[in-house]
């Protein structure tokens, strides 16, 4: 897992001091809760009152959803019932009946798209019941055992600034989160398969036993033209023609608004290798979507990946000087995760990385290192670090390839056994070219007075007989 600079408790101090990290971003309202990720590297980009407690309203649902798809069927069907009357008139609806038959799938849409308070109703009671493992509970037991899951299902995830009392987030003091933990529910969230079909979705039309519903998205990010959306719709929200916060980039999204609230929206953008989510809180109504569609653009065109390792590659190496003679001399060594980092593209040159050894066990730099004891492969042995010019920016653990052990006494007389044998080797090698050389020097001088025997001056062959002996 990657090192983050400072985590999120000293993060808006540094973005008060390093406008580069937030190059091209737009500017935010100053009481926002804000946090900018991008997916593939884990890096924020910037971040605004991210552990401080905001109302979180409809973005609730997102939450509802998870524990509903965690629990149930989606292809179970429910009747609706009387839990959808305590709603206000002014709530956001789906539009749903009592005694109405509908799928969980569809349930989905209807709480995810149009944000209904009586999809979540329904939902919670339904879903509830399964949870406390008892369908004859009242509804009153199975919505509390629905929250009960909600809050469980937070502190699984790690959100520790997160407490639900409803399954909408319509208000309650006690119904609160932050931005740092909507940001751990929205990754889950939007990974998750049948959530993100339906948050990706600008319309959905069911027909139920009682009637045909048609649900637009109120990620109004989605419409290049307003009239993509159901004339109710348009009216209700008093939107017409071109749509000046589109965004083909954007893709999943969930809005939320109360009065205590405001408006809240939690949003995901792709383009260019770039996957970002936003969770913007306690926004202005009318700016909201501006913000997070310039969010949007500015990372997918303005930011760059800068991939620094990846376990699938080649094993980096280091030199070890004492190593232990059976061993070898070369230590390898790799990352288990990728490290990538998010930098605006303006700035990139001045991103470097390196390898910080952890002293304990090597000292050195990445080509040649001593070994301080011995190592075990598996075992981390440092960090690979990326730094902004001076400033350290973020890490990922180095963990040793292959065993090697540090030299010891037990090496020196080998060593000097080998050190022996070589110069040995070297010496013989030496007196063998000497020898040669020496054997053919001698061999032609001894060729240049060699005697000749004479030949017979008739040219004719010698007689075998035996010469005639005087008288």
């Amino acid at each position: 897992m990657k090192r983050k600079i400072g985590l999120l408790l000293i993060l808006s101090l540094v973005f008060c001091t390093s406008g580069v990290l937030a190059a091209g971003l737009p500017a935010y309202g100053a009481d926002e809760g804000v946090i900018i990720y991008e997916v593939n590297s884990g890096d924020i980009l910037f971040a605004q009152k991210q552990n401080e407690k905001f109302y979180p309203a409809s973005t609730t649902k997102l939450m509802t959803a998870l524990v509903a798809i965690e629990h149930g069927d989606l292809n179970e069907n429910f009747t609706v019932g009387d839990e959808i009357l305590s709603l206000d008139a002014d709530s956001s609806t789906a539009g749903l009946e009592v005694e109405e038959v509908i799928s969980l799938n569809e349930l989905l849409y209807a709480l995810l798209l149009p944000s209904g308070n009586d999809a979540a109703e329904i939902i919670a009671v339904n879903i509830g019941k399964k949870i406390a493992g008892d369908s004859s509970i009242s509804s009153d037991k199975a919505y509390e055992a629905f929250v009960g899951a909600m809050n469980k299902k937070v502190k699984e995830m790690g959100m520790t600034g997160t407490n639900f009392t409803n399954p909408h987030g319509l208000h309650s003091d006690n119904h609160y989160t932050t931005p740092a933990d909507m940001l751990i529910l929205a990754k889950t969230a939007f990974d998750e398969v049948t959530i993100k079909a339906i948050t990706r979705a600008k319309v959905h039309e069911v027909q139920t036993n009682k009637t045909k519903h048609k649900w637009n998205n109120s990620n109004l990010m989605l419409y290049a033209n307003f009239n993509e959306l159901s004339e109710e719709y348009r009216v209700a929200n008093n939107l017409s023609g071109t749509n000046s916060v589109f965004n083909g980039y954007a893709t999943s999204g969930k809005t939320g608004f109360t009065e205590e609230a405001n408006k809240c929206l939690v949003f995901e953008g792709e383009g260019n290798d770039k996957n970002m989510i936003g969770i913007i809180f306690n926004a202005d109504e009318t700016a909201i979507f501006s913000e997070a569609s310039n969010t949007i653009n500015a990372v997918v065109k303005e930011y760059d990946l800068l991939e620094w390792s990846d376990p699938e590659d080649e094993d980096r190496v280091v030199q070890v000087v004492n190593y232990h003679v059976f061993d070898g001399n070369k230590l390898k060594y790799q990352t288990n995760d990728p490290l990538i980092t998010a930098v605006p593209q303006a700035n990139q040159d001045s991103y470097t990385s390196k390898v910080k050894w952890d002293e304990t066990k090597v000292m050195g730099d990445q080509t040649l290192a001593n070994l301080e004891r011995d190592i075990k492969a598996g075992e981390q042995i440092g960090e690979l670090q990326v730094y902004n010019g001076e400033t350290f920016v973020e890490a990922t653990p180095l963990y040793a390839v292959n065993d090697m052990k540090a030299r010891n006494w037990t090496d020196y007389p080998i060593l000097y056994w080998y050190v022996t044998i070589i110069v040995i080797l070297i010496l013989l090698a030496i007196l063998r070219i000497m020898f040669v050389q020496f054997m053919r020097k001698n061999n032609i001088r001894y060729k240049k007075i060699k005697i000749k025997k004479k030949s017979n001056s008739s040219g004719s062959r010698p007689s075998s007989q035996p010469p005639k002996r005087r008288r």
